[in-house]
């Protein structure tokens, strides 16, 4: 008669994959710099728009996505990758929930199912993105053991770095079609 051998089950690591909407999961620049030019005249750099006072800024970022979010085009590249991930997607994004209808259009459009969306809390509007999201990452990386962050502003990297600098995250920059490891 044959001995039946235990088999102990391992535990099953749970894996994240924490993703930026804006210039990481959709090019949203030219929607933009259109609402730049319908408020100001003239279509101005992205660069000079986040330099502006935040609500200036947040005012030109709601007209940009409320009147031409159809100018944002999906950023093939990392959905391919997202598409062949096993892990938990999460979308983390510094826009509120006033644009949660159009976030998830356009994320459906892709192909893409998010297992969370978490949006910005309107008291947090006018505070820093990097230090809002460092909170966010902190509170997601007790309830994962491995967490990949997809994000296309460095600063906000580097602060999320610096604040968790656990092994278990792992930060990548995306920019435009490339991905690299920070």
């Amino acid at each position: 008669m044959k001995q039946k051998i235990p088999t102990v089950k391992k535990p099953t690591r749970r894996s994240a994959a924490v993703v930026d909407f804006d210039n990481t999961l959709f090019f949203t620049d030219e929607c933009t710099i259109m609402a730049s030019k319908s408020i100001y005249g003239r279509r101005m750099p992205v660069e000079e728009i986040r330099s502006l006072p935040k609500p200036e800024k947040h005012r030109i970022y709601r007209l940009g996505f409320e009147k031409y979010h159809s100018k944002s085009r999906p950023n093939t590249f990392i959905i391919r990758k997202l598409k062949k991930s096993d892990a938990e997607l999460i979308l983390l994004t510094a826009r509120t929930k006033e644009d949660s209808k159009t976030i998830m259009s356009l994320i459906a459009s892709s192909g893409l199912e998010f297992d969370r969306l978490i949006f910005r809390p309107k008291k947090y509007l006018f505070g820093h993105d990097e230090e809002w999201k460092l909170g966010v990452l902190s509170k997601i990386s007790k309830k994962y053991d491995d967490i990949e962050f997809y994000e296309d502003k460095i600063e906000n990297i580097m602060h999320a770095k610096s604040g968790l600098p656990d092994q278990k995250i792992k930060y990548f920059r995306v920019s435009g079609a490339s991905i690299n490891r920070v």
